[in-house]
């Protein structure tokens, strides 16, 4: 095979950011402002523990003399001492790790790449633990609990197999070509990308294919391979389902691997199931789909990377009930991952597949390891949408994502009056379903956060003046919205609606025609135009007889587009 990269392929790779798979090191020691080589007992200890930490999870790239922000550096180092760095993975780590090197210039800069592979058992850093590798983390862990999750993958990784009765003719290469483009080796001969991917084995003249590949890109039909590597989509009338003559579920058409053509399918198929309603967007309503568009598809990819294929009898299911849908995937969450930890957003990594994984993040396709379920928490949270909710049961992972939103009743104004305080997203989500006061355990409940932490963000809003401290101390303490801010309140939502329907009609908005719609004075008149032209709800034209307002900007985003 050729050289590890080639410039424009590290610059590709170097363009996809630190993440599971790759990371920078500067070997530049740049303090006090005064630039030379760092330490080299310094290097050699960083090369110890990223190896070994990349080889005790799913292999990866660590690129010496390039800075954190994927800019070339290169190093002051003689010949004699690269190699001695280069030496590292076999002299340090127990058991020594064989890792592909390359030299290459970039920019004018010498880059170092080393490319560790998998380890078959966990790898020790000589006085210095077991590293692992966690998105663009690395964290130590138990010597069995690396072990654990290696014997698991190889008593059980379906995707390494090899198929001796397939061949290279069973991929549809125009296909893994096309999809193959988003990756660092995109211009190389198919079959050696395939081998850069573990995805195909050379073996005497020919290749060796492994389920991983097959899955990926093989031709159809592709039941001949796996009979229940698919994604079958379920609409419910209702929010349970029923049986017999009351039977209210209605199967769409099944989707069908190759992955690299199903997984963009399954997009397709699935946002036409998902309908749109008024929502908040930015504290406004707007149209909105009912589940955030990152937040369903991050878990209906995570299904498909991480679903055990070794279950041939279940596909991936999906459920769209009236309040929810549930994503299901064949297989028990790998060791040592929990349900609680995914409860409390843990950055974990533990691979079923981490083949498909690795070519899934290269194709710019899935996020990387650690990092979808906070995102779906977080798409969710900003949606103003109940937190997602995992389960396990005979062996099937089960998201549910719901629908209802966590505040009551649809008030535009109140959205705007919390919009104009610097609030967290929890202070924002309990305010918006909570506009009369509420409780410690209220606000717990609707955040997820502890006691204390919930204490801290209430006490926050008693010293921004949006609430009232509550009347007595203890359980089941009520903190008040300020009387202000509730006076506020009603008056702007006995203005709004009304300026709203005036203005579907009209362009603009006279004195003497607010003086009729609200029923008032025109001196009061003149005193609340003011207000709401102070408020950004109405702009002010003109002087005296030829004076008028239009709609302002907050009305604006009120109405919406």
């Amino acid at each position: 095979m050729k050289d590890l990269f080639t410039a424009p392929e590290l610059k590709r790779l170097i363009s996809k950011g630190e993440g599971q798979f790759i990371e920078f090191k500067s070997l530049w020691d740049q303090k006090d402002g005064n630039k030379k080589a760092l330490n080299r007992r310094a290097v050699r200890d960083f090369i110890a523990e990223y190896v070994a930490a990349f080889a005790n999870a799913d292999g990866g790239t660590l690129l010496l003399g390039v800075d954190d922000d994927g800019i070339p550096s290169g190093h002051g180092y003689p010949d004699d001492v690269v190699a001695d760095f280069i030496a590292v993975p076999e002299r340090r780590l127990r058991p020594a790790v064989r890792v592909e090197t390359q030299r290459i210039a970039l920019d004018g800069h010498e880059v170092i790449v080393l490319q560790i592979p998998i380890a078959p058992e966990a790898v020790m850093v000589d006085g210095d633990g077991f590293p692992y590798r966690v998105g663009d983390q690395v964290i130590h862990e138990p010597q069995e609990v690396i072990n654990q999750r290696k014997q698991a993958y190889r008593r059980v990784g379906y995707e390494q197999q090899i198929r001796p009765d397939a061949t290279i003719d069973d991929l549809d290469l125009i296909l893994t070509e096309k999809f193959l483009a988003g990756t660092p080796y995109a211009g190389r001969p198919i079959p050696e990308i395939l081998q850069r991917y573990s995805l195909i084995i050379p073996k005497g003249n020919a290749f060796a294919v492994t389920n991983a590949a097959l899955l990926l890109f093989c031709k159809l039909p592709s039941a001949r391979w796996h009979p229940r590597s698919g994604v079958r989509i379920f609409r419910v009338d209702g929010t349970d389902r029923k049986h017999g003559t009351r039977r209210n579920v209605t199967q769409r058409t099944p989707l069908e691997p190759p992955l690299a053509r199903m997984i963009e399918d399954a997009y397709q198929s699935t946002v036409v199931q998902i309908g749109k309603s008024e929502k908040l967007h930015d504290l406004f309503f707007r149209e909105m789909p009912e589940y955030p568009t990152l937040a369903w598809q991050e878990a209906l990819v995570n299904a498909i990377a991480h679903r055990d294929y070794n279950e041939q009898g279940r596909e991936i299911e999906i459920w769209f009930f009236d309040d929810r849908m549930e994503i299901q995937s064949p297989g028990d969450l790998v060791p040592p991952v929990t349900i609680e930890q995914l409860k409390n957003r843990q950055r974990v990594h533990a691979s079923r597949n981490p083949l498909l994984v690795r070519v899934l993040v290269d194709a710019g396709i899935m996020r990387e390891e650690g990092e979808g379920i906070p995102r779906i928490f977080e798409e969710m949270e900003e949606s103003l949408l109940c937190q997602p909710e995992f389960s396990l049961e005979t062996s099937t992972f089960c998201i549910t994502l719901k629908n209802e939103p966590v505040y009551t009743g649809h008030s535009p104004v109140w959205g705007m009056l919390i919009e104009r305080f610097r609030l967290g997203m929890n202070q924002k989500r309990v305010l918006l379903a909570n506009s009369g006061g509420f409780s410690n355990e209220t606000y717990r409940k609707l955040t997820g956060v502890d006691r204390d932490q919930a204490y801290r963000e209430i006490q926050e809003l008693v010293t921004m003046g949006i609430l009232h401290g509550a009347p007595s101390a203890g359980r089941g303490a009520v903190y008040k919205i300020a009387p202000d801010i509730k006076q506020q309140q009603t008056w702007l939502e006995s203005r709004v609606p009304k300026l709203i329907t005036y203005f579907s009609a009209h362009d603009r908005l006279t004195n003497q025609e607010y003086c009729r719609v609200f029923s008032v004075t025109r001196s009061t008149a003149t005193r609340e135009l003011k207000r709401l032209c102070d408020e950004g709800f109405l702009v002010a034209v003109g002087v005296r007889k030829g004076a008028h307002y239009t709609i302002g900007s907050m009305l604006n985003r009120v109405v919406g587009p």
